[in-house]
């Protein structure tokens, strides 16, 4: 039996923002540019619609979602923090803790007022056989909520 190598996932948007306030916008804005209506584990779960997204602003932090009834959905954890440089966290999106894909975002200035913010997921081959099939949805899911969501809100520089 063969191993199939699942490299990781990568997205660039270019915006016009600093790498400081790309970064805050991606962290304690995400409620306002992740498409909640269809990209949230409630969503997918049940039908319920999420009434906001959170990170915990430190390494060790949650990231999570919480519904309309008050109730809380974990997406990770974040793993690096690094304000205008890198945020990163582990995904599990509801799987069991050893299951979990890496996503770290990196922040890269190109003038005052511009950034190239690159996304990478990584990791697959800890999601045993389901691996592949998650690898190919998230390469599509990311370009709705990264580059469409993200990338539209803070501003595709043209």
């Amino acid at each position: 039996m063969s191993v199939v190598e699942l490299g990781p996932i990568v997205k660039t948007v270019l915006v016009r923002r600093s790498a400081d306030d790309a970064f805050r916008i991606f962290t304690e804005e995400i409620s306002a540019w992740w498409p909640m209506r269809t990209h949230t584990r409630a969503r997918t779960a049940s039908g319920e619609v999420t009434a906001r997204v959170s990170i915990e602003a430190r390494v060790g932090g949650r990231v999570f979602e919480t519904l309309a009834d008050g109730r809380e959905l974990e997406w990770g954890e974040v793993s690096a923090y690094e304000p205008g440089a890198v945020f990163a966290m582990t995904w599990r999106m509801g799987r069991p803790a050893a299951q979990f894909t890496d996503v770290s975002v990196r922040f890269e200035p190109l003038e005052a007022e511009a950034c190239r913010v690159t996304l990478t997921h990584a990791n697959w081959q800890r999601l045993g056989a389901e691996g592949e099939q998650q690898r190919k949805g998230y390469d599509n899911g990311w370009i709705a909520v990264f580059e469409q969501g993200f990338g539209g809100y803070a501003g595709l520089k043209g």
